[in-house]
């Protein structure tokens, strides 16, 4: 009954009830700026190839281009939306009360565990030439321990896609492969995005499924023969986790006005472009006071960011040789989370720890139960600079066309950081304490780059294609204390393709090897400091008492051996270009080994407690988190993309794509843990006199192979385009990595000191509880066999000032039983359903 409702429904759209015939062109021309609107319509109706899909560029590198038509047809919420169009990815359905960060070539869409977060924070978006920075960002709640802000935050993780509106795009390219030196600070990939710069008509765009609703209005003039052009656009977006629930949204506002200016000085070409724009979102979310006992509890996330960018190209018609570009951007946010809670002790004595200082103090008890408010101010500011220059000439045979540039970067964030009441915190076994984010130092990056694109034509219509580059990194005003001081870390990257006639088309093979470095962020490199309130072990406290003496130990976190997370990659490409004919085969492999994560470090520490005017002398273990290179990434994999020229009798392009992903993440260095240390002697806790250090392979293996078949048909009289997307999913696998839990060697409380774990110890009434044991099953490869989804879209002109469209998603699907261990799994998912109306006028 529901696939006939909505299969009824389809029918009804696609029937052109109010369609308008529009005569056919029997050729296409390129438009000009100056066309009128009128022709512009008439083009809109008449013209044959529209591309509904990311089309696999020709360039040097693994590159998706995604055109405006394309981003029309999917219909898009925000940028997250776009995404699924790579190949291996897989189409999601919106779920906007959540952060979305981009991983690229990762298998099952990547893990959502921070300890691998590199691969998002290192794929850099750069919009209209400058970069969307993050590396101020440090918008968390300090040990909230809140699945509200943790699914919400992307500190440490790179941009969060629901934050970029898309109407304003006009074209979008990802590298996935090896990016030209002029990109820096990435270690994943690059998302070039360049909006609107154009005259355009009155759009408005009315967008609602099950869960948003969005409005958009957009404008683009032009003066004097299009030498000045304004485009301005505004979009609001609302949307829930649950269309019945108005207690949890998510909304954000975009702003944009974008000048282009041209002038022409003399004998010369300037070209000034400058845009001015706002974003701002609200994350909210509380509970429900008819139904939840702990009614207090709410959480408020607002973001704010004003960004101004120009582009300043200066050249000489007469001497194409050359050309300047200047680029310069400044952007300031103003964030802030406002988090209550109502908080309960599950043990009935807690200190209200409020010692700034190292030392002993009387601290009063927590009640059992309060109120705790918690907020985070932020306010992160980004500038950027890169001159560059461009020239072109010729050697021997060979035509040049090289780049050299420098890059300066500038982050700082003046929040007032976290604020709170320490005797009332929303965690009461935190460790850490209030810091005023301006205090922390500015983060300045130095870069540089050269790069040559080198083109040698041969007889026989032979050609090859070099890329090749060079980048180096620094960061200045670093403390000497740190390795990263005075060094430069350079980035060799080299791209080749060799082009060979074949037939009536082109047949490329490329490949290309380059290193990618991300330096870390301001939180990585000045973390807060540790405060561990230390109380006697053996000292009874009642609830009667009033307070307890405790020993707050401060520990400085800073990791100065931190150094910048850098990938390996390299890839080899088939690919051709028949007629409208277009292949591409990618295999690729990348190994970072240096990523960030946040590691446990033990200590040994002697600390005295003041009882009954007496001191008493206690020595146990701490453990705190420390910044490290501690993390490994793998990436393996086949990508691939055929697309077909349109078939003149069923007006239909078919498009397969796909790819074959296998990733490993895991630990790149030893780790202590005490994960499963919670064996007790007597009243001593094991964890408190040793702790193991295990060499193992604290990660897992992700594998999944899709396929995607696209039939997209486009009938240009009556203003139609179809698509059908059949989603094939081959498998997805998963697999913990085997661990052996017998430590490598332990710390001592007495000394301090690491000691190896020999055989002997395996007997020792103490160290034998450091050997953790594993159920062998917990290591098996999870697979989940085939799943099969049919997806599809459809835009229809009514006017020539108006078009609807629609999109199902799952629409049909094929999801056989399965059985595991003898269990049969039985699998089953909904259609999920917009419509979105737009305007031109």
């Amino acid at each position: 009954m529901r696939i006939n409702r909505l299969l009824y429904g389809l029918l009804w759209f696609v029937l052109p009830l109010t369609a308008q015939n529009v005569a056919v062109s029997d050729t296409l021309k390129q438009k000009s700026d100056s066309t009128s609107y009128a022709d512009s319509l008439t083009y809109r109706f008449t013209i044959q190839e529209v591309v509904v899909t990311a089309q696999e560029s020709t360039h040097k590198s693994s590159t998706s281009v995604i055109q405006k038509d394309a981003m029309e047809h999917l219909q898009p919420s925000s940028f997250a939306d776009i995404v699924s169009m790579l190949p291996g990815a897989t189409t999601q359905d919106p779920a906007l009360t959540s952060a979305k960060t981009i991983r690229l070539r990762e298998a099952n869409n990547g893990t959502a565990s921070s300890d691998y977060a590199t691969s998002s924070l290192g794929t850099s978006f750069v919009m209209d030439g400058a970069p969307l920075t993050t590396d101020a960002n440090m918008q968390y709640v300090q040990s909230g321990n809140s699945n509200q802000d943790s699914k919400r935050q992307t500190v440490n993780a790179g941009v969060d896609m629901r934050s970029i509106a898309t109407d304003d795009i006009e074209k979008v390219e990802i590298i996935r492969g090896i990016a030209g030196a002029e990109y820096g600070d990435v270690t994943g990939g690059v998302v070039h995005i360049e909006r609107t710069a154009r005259p355009t008509p009155w759009k408005a765009r009315f967008k609602a499924d099950g869960f948003s609703k969005l409005f958009y209005v957009g404008k683009g003039v032009g003066w004097n023969n299009n030498q000045t052009v304004l485009n301005a656009s505004l979009d609001y977006l609302n949307a829930k986790a649950d269309p019945t629930n108005s207690l949890e949204n998510y909304q954000r506002i975009t702003a944009s006005a974008r000048l282009q200016q041209r002038w022409n000085p003399g004998r010369y070409f300037v070209k000034w472009q400058t845009a001015l724009d706002y974003t701002g979102s609200i994350d909210n979310e509380k509970q429900d006071p008819d139904i939840h006992y702990n009614k207090e509890d709410s959480y408020l996330s607002s973001y704010h960011r004003v960004a101004w960018a120009n582009t300043l190209n200066w050249q000489d018609p007469d001497q194409e040789w050359w050309k300047t570009t200047l680029t310069a951007g400044v952007s300031a946010s103003f964030d802030r989370i406002e988090q209550t809670r109502l908080v309960q002790l599950t043990t009935p004595v807690q200190p209200a720890v409020d010692n700034m200082q190292e030392g002993n103090k009387d601290v009063p008890l927590l009640p059992a139960k309060y109120i705790a408010r918690h907020t985070v101010d932020g306010k992160p500011v980004g500038a950027y600079l890169r001159p560059k220059a461009e020239f072109r000439f010729d050697t021997w045979q060979l035509h040049h066309e090289s780049a050299a540039g420098i890059e300066w970067s500038y982050d700082k964030n003046f929040g007032q950081g976290q604020v709170y009441d320490l005797t009332r915190p929303l965690n009461y076994t935190s460790y850490l304490r209030p810091r005023a984010y301006y205090d922390i130092p500015a983060n300045n990056r130095l870069a540089w780059f050269v790069q040559d694109n080198i083109h040698w034509a041969m007889p026989l219509h032979f050609s090859i294609d070099l890329q090749v580059g060079l980048r180096g990194t620094s960061l200045l005003g670093l403390n000497s204390q740190y390795t990263m001081h005075g060094k430069c870390y350079l980035d060799p990257r080299l791209n080749l393709s060799l082009n060979l006639p074949a037939g009536n088309g082109t047949l490329h093979i490329a490949g290309g090897w380059g290193i990618h470095t991300k330096t870390p962020t301001l939180l990585q490199l000045y973390p807060n400091l540790i405060y561990e309130d230390l109380k006697a072990p053996d000292i009874p406290v009642s609830p009667t008492d009033t307070q307890m003496n405790i020993y707050t130990h401060i520990i400085n976190a800073t990791n100065y051996t931190l150094t910048p997370a850098r990938n390996y990659k390299w890839e080899v490409r088939l690919g051709g270009d028949w007629g409208q004919h277009h292949l591409s085969i990618t295999y690729f492999q990348e190994r970072m080994n240096s990523g960030f994560r946040s590691s446990t470090v033990a200590a040994a520490f002697t600390y005295p407690i003041i009882y009954q005017s007496a001191e008493h002398e206690y020595t146990r273990l701490i453990t705190y988190s420390m910044t490290t290179n501690g993390s490994e990434i793998r990436k393996q994999g086949v990508e691939w993309q055929y697309q077909s020229p349109r078939i003149p009798v069923i007006c239909t392009r078919f498009t397969v794509n796909g790819a074959w992903l296998r990733t490993r993440y895991q630990n790149a260095q030893a780790m202590f843990s005490t994960d499963r240390l919670t064996a007790v002697i007597g009243n001593t806790a094991i964890r408190d006199r040793y702790i193991g250090l295990y060499d193992w392979n604290d990660g897992s293996l992700r594998e999944n192979l899709n396929t995607n078949l696209i039939a997209d048909v486009h009938i240009a009289k009556i203003g139609l385009t179809v698509s059908a997307t059949f989603e094939l999913n081959w498998f997805t696998a998963t697999q913990t990595l085997f661990k052996n839990g017998i430590p490598v060697a332990y710390i001592d409380y007495q000394d301090g000191q690491l000691h190896p774990y020999t055989q002997a110890d395996q007997s020792d009434p103490w160290l034998q509880h450091l050997i953790f044991t594993y159920n062998q099953d917990s290591f098996r490869r999870q697979q989940v066999p085939f799943a099969g989804y049919l997806n599809l879209r459809v835009q229809k002109t009514i006017t020539r000032y108006a078009h609807v469209a629609l999109f199902v998603n799952r629409l049909l699907d094929y999801l056989p039983d399965y059985k595991v261990d003898g269990i049969t799994i039985h699998r089953n998912v909904s259609p999920y359903f917009g419509m979105e109306l737009n305007l031109h006028i």
